[in-house]
């Protein structure tokens, strides 16, 4: 089993923002939950440890790391045009100078982050939409439905995550 440092979701954020805006894949706050949610999936299913250090919620259209969703609201359904920094310990969208980014350096592991930006790179062709109805399809979500529409529902765990991503063929499943 690989071993790797656990990132902050500001930087794994960071990393799928920039790298989205590399490969002219710019990503809206929606399509980045999602993208975060199913790379945290894979990593919980191939090395049984996060990747990232949050807690998913659950909301109407699936997954959302709340600190990160707050930090980009403010994008709407439009593309994210900026990193994040922190500046006197406030996140502040801006330029990359400051910016927290996940790399091999953070990682400690160059090969899983071959692996994390092959994901990346994969969920970056995939439909925003396509990604919410997959997260909506696992019962991890679907058996809260009624009380996602209150708000309700009680975060994910990343056991239950790990479980639901167990045996899932997606075509971005770490091998």
């Amino acid at each position: 089993m690989s071993e790797f440092n656990i990132q902050e979701p500001i930087s794994v954020a960071n990393f799928i923002v920039d790298y989205g805006k590399k490969i002219n894949k710019p990503v809206s706050n929606l399509q980045l939950q999602k993208i975060m949610y199913f790379v945290q999936g894979a990593f919980l299913d191939k090395y049984h440890q996060p990747i990232i250090d949050g807690q998913f919620s659950r909301w109407q259209y699936g997954p959302v790391l709340r600190e990160i969703y707050t930090l980009f609201k403010y994008n709407g359904s439009s593309p994210i045009s900026n990193v994040a920094i922190i500046s006197d310990d406030i996140f502040k969208l801006f330029d990359k100078k400051q910016a927290l980014f996940v790399s091999e350096n953070t990682l400690g592991n160059s090969d899983v982050f071959k692996k994390f930006q092959n994901i990346v790179s994969q969920l970056l062709e995939t439909e925003p939409w396509e990604l919410v109805n997959l997260s909506h399809e696992q019962e991890i979500w679907a058996q809260y439905e009624n009380e996602i529409q209150t708000h309700s529902a009680p975060d994910y765990t990343n056991d239950e995550i790990e479980v639901a991503f167990k045996n899932v063929k997606y075509p971005w499943r770490i091998q």
